[in-house]
């Protein structure tokens, strides 16, 4: 009997199709907004940190991935994240 289960004995998940949502120069900004997603119940991937630290500019910057059907979501809440940060006048 055929069985759904992959050679470590657990089910596959449904692959998620990402598409990018922003760009960050730098790695800390970009992990704020992919923690900040999370926090909302949107995942996130942030890629090109690693490269970001070691080599700063060479990936073309770190992205922040999101999966292709949470994309609206993402952007009202990326929104939010900017207001939450933007920077105050003193």
């Amino acid at each position: 009997m055929p069985s759904d289960r992959g050679k470590l004995g657990l089910v596959a998940e449904e692959e998620i199709e990402w598409v990018l949502l922003r760009t960050f120069a730098d790695s800390v900004q970009a992990s704020l907004l992919g923690e900040f997603l999370q926090n909302q119940g949107i995942q996130a991937s942030v890629e090109g940190a690693f490269a970001d630290g070691v080599l700063p500019n060479a990936s073309g910057g770190v992205r922040v991935m999101v999966p292709t059907d949470r994309l609206d979501e993402a952007i009202e809440a990326s929104e939010a994240f900017d207001g939450e940060h933007a920077p105050t006048a003193s």
